[in-house]
C-alpha cells in the first residue's frame, strides 16, 4: 500500500507544486495591486493635506501682514502723505480740465496713460490702509487669468 501511495505522489505532487504555485503568484499579485492603490490614495490624501496647510498658511499670513500694516500706521505719518500724494494723482485723472495734462505727464514719461504700476500702488493704498491682503491675491489672480498667465493651476508666485 505504501508502494501505491508513493507512486501517487510521485504523479500527483508535480501537479500539486504548480497549482500551488499559480495561486501564490496570484495571491501575491493581488497583494501588490491593493498596495499600489493604497499607496496612491495615501499620496492623493497627503497632496490634498498639503494644499490645506498651504492655504491655512497663506490666509494667516494675511492676516498677520494686515495686522502689522495696521499697526505700523498708527506709528507713522508718512503712510498718510503717500496716501494723499497718489490719492490726489487718481483723482486728477476724473477732473476733466487736468485729464489733458495727466496724459501728457504719462507721455512724458513714455506711456500711454497711466502705467500698470499706477494701478499696482492704488491697490496698495487700498490693501495697506483697510487691510486686505485677501482682496489684493483676488484682484493679482484676476489680473494674471486676463493676461493669460494663469492655467487654472496654482503657482508659488501668484498666491
Amino acid at each position: 500500500m505504501t508502494w501505491l501511495k508513493s507512486i501517487f505522489s510521485f504523479l500527483t505532487d508535480p501537479i500539486a507544486d504548480l497549482t500551488g504555485g499559480y495561486r501564490e503568484r496570484k495571491r501575491i499579485a493581488a497583494e501588490s495591486t491593493a498596495a499600489i492603490a493604497t499607496a496612491e490614495v495615501n499620496l492623493k490624501l497627503a497632496e490634498l493635506n498639503a494644499k490645506t496647510r498651504q492655504l491655512e498658511l497663506k490666509q494667516a499670513q494675511d492676516f498677520d501682514y494686515d495686522m502689522q500694516v495696521l499697526q505700523n500706521r498708527r506709528e507713522s505719518s508718512m503712510d498718510e502723505i503717500i496716501i494723499g500724494v497718489f490719492l490726489c494723482l487718481f483723482l486728477m485723472h476724473f477732473v476733466p480740465a487736468l485729464q489733458p495734462y495727466m496724459h501728457k505727464g504719462w507721455a512724458a514719461m513714455g506711456y500711454d496713460g497711466a502705467p500698470w504700476y499706477f494701478e499696482f500702488v492704488i491697490v496698495g493704498i487700498a490693501v495697506s490702509t483697510l487691510g486686505l491682503m485677501r482682496l489684493f491675491r483676488a484682484f493679482w489672480h484676476q489680473k494674471q487669468i486676463k493676461r493669460g498667465r494663469l492655467d487654472g493651476h496654482s503657482t508659488t508666485s501668484d498666491t
